[in-house]
């Protein structure tokens, strides 16, 4: 049986072979429930060798806002502003065949485990922090590889441990923390030695 998020791909490309999307067809595209989906598919082009370039910005503030919705168990909400902002098809399809590869490894060793990391309110409130400061950090309009594939990690862990009730890939999200606070810890002593 299809996974839920192959079938989200697979419905992407397929609207995608119509030409570009807007953020708001994409949003509907992947529905009310879709939080970790939607999640995964802004972190995407962080992940790959796929420039979006002025991107990160508007992802990162997407995540904080599709975050602050999942926390609050509520439908996803798009600013209006940011309804008609296109993603070309050829991006789309480029991140969503990439994600379905990626997704054939993950979908073997996901599944229901620890679920108190996604049903208590200390850890649904601990898991919007997660979510929130790493959009915040991936946002940074920072010329720097891998600025924002390390936050961007952080993210998609803790959106598979969501979309899949699986409380052990939002521990490695937690964990990962530990990376990023590492990688950006550096750069702001590199930056402080520099100036």
């Amino acid at each position: 049986m299809k996974s839920e998020f192959i079938a989200a791909m697979d419905l992407l490309q397929e609207e995608a072979g119509h030409g570009d999307l807007s953020l708001k067809k994409v949003f509907s595209l992947l529905g009310e429930e879709g939080h970790g989906m939607i999640l995964l598919v802004l972190c995407l082009p962080y992940l790959f060798p796929i420039p979006v370039p002025g991107l990160s910005t508007i992802s990162g503030g997407l995540i904080i806002l599709v975050s602050f919705f999942l926390f609050l168990r509520k439908p996803p909400w798009l600013p209006r502003r940011w309804e008609n902002v296109k993603i070309s098809a050829h991006t789309i399809l480029r991140i969503s065949n990439h994600a379905e590869k990626v997704w054939t490894y993950v979908a073997k060793i996901v599944k229901k485990r620890m679920p108190f990391l996604h049903d208590m309110h200390f850890f649904r409130l601990l898991n919007f922090l997660v979510l929130a400061v790493n959009a915040v950090l991936l946002a940074l309009p920072l010329p720097i590889p891998f600025s924002n594939t390390v936050p961007a990690i952080a993210i998609v862990l803790c959106a598979i441990g969501y979309l899949e009730k699986d409380g052990l890939f939002t521990l490695f999200s937690y964990l990962w923390c530990g990376v990023v606070v590492s990688f950006f810890a550096s750069l702001a002593m590199g930056a402080k030695h520099l100036f």
